[in-house]
């Protein structure tokens, strides 16, 4: 992949950006707590992925996040269904039919490995974008999509497509973070685990820092390209006020969205981080507008159409 670089901004040579005080600043704080991207990236074993994704789900998983819910008999939707390893447990609780869809040929085909794998029947993946779905109009009674909405490129039109494939009286269940959560941007997974910084640098120079630390470690790696529309490496940067705009701009049954506090039971590292002590503290910030954005864990959406 080639390298990315801020709209209408010249590669110049790293030398010269280095000199710039705000891309030295950033460097030095994504170096405080470097990231390095894990093996199931760069050298994944056979239908390792999508027994990553089956085994989380068979611990909770995106379920979890909606308790009272019933897939017994269902037509589900997958968006961005990853590697098919949550498609998959979704048919054996009894989902009726299960479509996933994906933009990557590879997870798709991993996806379809892994159900014959399972031996399961009735499971269908498909590439494409969730802004022109391939699917009728009224299909499923279940849409499910576990932290994807902020990867999307047209987050509205992604929307709307999945309201007019779902069923009258079916409901859309999405999971995603906000874009200033701690790891709004990301970087965790390949960069760097430091927090919010999307939120203290700003794009061009958050762009510019990482690529002069991507040059600079020459392993290889290279983030998927930067699109159009995109705040950063394949996020479209949807906040807590951009959703709530979106949704309340439409004509739905039921809307049910909850700010899932950022220290809480339902974070993977509640006992690692032993954030009982301190949870309590930060939970009412997710009710102050402007400060939810950035102690928000995820934007938790159960829409009826």
């Amino acid at each position: 992949m080639a390298h990315l670089y801020p709209e209408g901004q010249q590669r110049l040579p790293f030398t010269m950006w280095s000199k710039r005080p705000s891309i030295v600043i950033a460097k030095t704080y994504l170096k405080l707590a470097p990231a390095f991207p894990p093996r199931h990236w760069t050298a994944p074993k056979a239908l390792e992925r999508a027994r990553m994704e089956y085994d989380d789900e068979i611990a909770g998983g995106f379920l979890k996040w909606f308790p009272g819910v019933k897939l017994s008999g269902m037509s589900v939707f997958d968006v961005g269904s990853g590697y098919g390893g949550r498609a998959a447990r979704y048919r054996e609780l009894g989902a009726h039919r299960v479509v996933g869809l994906e933009i990557f040929p590879r997870m798709v085909d991993e996806s379809r490995a892994f159900a014959q794998y399972k031996e399961l029947t009735n499971m269908q993946f498909n590439v494409g974008e969730g802004e022109d779905l391939p699917l009728a109009d009224d299909t499923f009674d279940v849409i499910t999509s576990y932290d994807v909405f902020e990867h999307v490129h047209d987050l509205d039109k992604v929307f709307d497509e999945c309201i007019r494939v779902l069923k009258p009286g079916g409901r859309l269940l999405a999971i995603f973070p906000p874009f200033y959560h701690p790891g709004g941007s990301h970087l965790e997974s390949w960069l760097s685990k430091m927090p919010w910084p999307n939120f203290f640098f700003g794009r061009e120079t958050l762009i510019s820092a990482v690529q002069e630390i991507m040059h600079e470690r020459n392993d290889g790696y290279e983030p998927h390209p930067m699109r159009p529309r995109d705040k950063l490496w394949t996020l479209n940067g949807a906040t807590i006020r951009s959703v709530n705009a979106m949704i309340h701009r439409r004509k739905l049954r039921s809307v049910r969205i909850e700010l899932a506090p950022l220290f809480s039971t339902m974070n993977e590292k509640w006992a690692r981080w032993k954030m009982r002590y301190y949870a309590p503290f930060f939970r009412p910030l997710r009710h102050i507008p402007l400060l939810n954005e950035l102690f928000v864990h995820r934007i938790v959406l159960d829409i009826t159409k």
